[in-house]
């Protein structure tokens, strides 16, 4: 079962996972999230991370992509 953003454009088969919890928050983790492509086929792109949320409609909306180092 996947969860869809908003627009549809962006799904997660992923449950939301707490990778990093403090007094003053939490990081928010959905450890995959896959982008629709023009031709409708659906493209694994990685995870997607917000502070302080559990909701993974709006981290797939506003999250953040996992940095290279």
């Amino acid at each position: 079962m996947y969860t869809y953003n908003n627009d549809e454009t962006i799904r997660t088969p992923s449950e939301v996972e707490t990778i990093y919890e403090s007094s003053t928050g939490f990081i928010g983790r959905l450890s995959s999230v896959e982008y629709k492509q023009s031709d409708g086929s659906w493209r694994e792109q990685g995870s997607r991370w917000l502070i302080n949320e559990d909701n993974p409609i709006l981290i797939m909306n506003n999250g953040n992509k996992p940095a290279s180092l």
